[in-house]
């Protein structure tokens, strides 16, 4: 009597077994076809596929962590292969690519995201971020517009629409996306900046821009560097008189306080914007910016301040309030 074969989908076949030709190989291939189906029924009971994606994501955020990012990689692509539909996987690589400078890379990655749930605030935000640092601010303002949509109550959607309306040129549509968010979250210290960067490129809004830039200084100090000291012109000496005794200079103290630099080499997410510092101390020169959202590799921790190493290797700190 003819021995009936079950069929078993494509990829069972390549996963637990190869079919071999009926014969005189069948009775000692049936022990390993037995096992084959009691591992499937395994499997299917324990959602085992779902754990091994979640694996290699949880992997994958581990090397991220200690920036090594071919192994961070190599995870995030089989997670993608295990599960090409799971919008978490193709996140994941597309904030490893933002994190490698590799745009094109990043912006597939997030655009198969929005394929895959449309309704993906953060996908629209971080596209936006993406055509924002190519100077696509069309581009960037559609992105970010959807990301507004969606999430209407969001300050943080509408501070990146009013900063991109403004590099466009579009002063009064940016000034309302900006006072909107302003209104929306009042002690917000970004939606402040962003107002008194559009203000004081204006010629009417000197003294606006000065009473916004003063609200950042009372709610985060260390978005904006210390502004300098007055310099004191001393008085000329009377006639006759003998000369002043010189003063004592007392040393400048070291950056940072008493702190010492501690090496590290880790990948941080920003939880919001940040002058990046020329040294530990916010009275420093200001050596360039970083963005809410985007990845820093921080060398180095001193007190209450991460030095990093910016994408064109510069090297500055930021606050640690800035990161998570």
């Amino acid at each position: 009597m003819e021995r009936k074969r079950r069929s078993l989908p494509k990829s069972m076949y390549s996963t637990f077994m190869r079919p071999k030709p009926m014969g005189t190989r069948f009775m000692c291939a049936r022990p390993l076809l037995v096992a084959a189906a009691a591992a499937l029924g395994v499997a299917l009971a324990g959602g085992c596929h779902h754990e091994t994606v979640d694996e290699y994501l949880a992997a994958g955020d581990a090397a991220m962590q200690k920036t090594e990012l071919p192994q961070a990689e190599q995870n995030y692509q089989a997670a993608a292969k295990a599960a090409p539909n799971d919008p978490r996987v193709h996140v994941a690589l597309g904030n490893l690519y933002v994190f490698e400078q590799k745009p094109t890379l990043a912006q597939v990655e997030f655009m198969r995201v929005l394929e895959l749930q449309p309704n993906s605030v953060a996908a629209h935000s971080a596209l936006g971020g993406l055509y924002e640092s190519e100077s696509q601010l069309g581009a960037a303002q559609e992105q970010y517009l959807a990301a507004v949509a969606l999430k209407p109550t969001d300050p943080a959607y509408r501070i990146q629409l009013g900063s991109v309306l403004a590099k466009a040129n579009k002063p009064g549509w940016a000034e309302i996306e900006l006072r909107t968010a302003i209104g929306l979250q009042p002690k917000n210290a970004q939606a402040h900046l962003a107002l008194a960067n559009l203000l004081n490129a204006s010629p009417n809004g000197k003294a606006e821009a000065d009473a916004e830039y003063a609200e950042v200084r009372a709610l985060d100090p260390h978005l904006l560097p210390a502004p300098p000291p007055t310099a004191v012109v001393p008085a000329a000496p009377a006639p006759g008189a003998a000369p002043p005794a010189e003063a004592a200079v007392t040393p400048p103290s070291a950056p940072g306080g008493t702190h010492k630099l501690k090496p590290i080499s880790r990948k941080f997410k920003l939880t919001h914007d940040s002058a990046v510092y020329q040294a530990a101390d916010s009275s420093t020169s200001v050596v360039g910016q970083v963005h809410h959202g985007h990845f820093v590799h921080v060398t180095g921790i001193q007190g209450s301040w991460l030095q990093i190493t910016l994408r064109n290797g510069t090297v500055g700190f930021i606050p640690v309030s800035a990161a998570e």
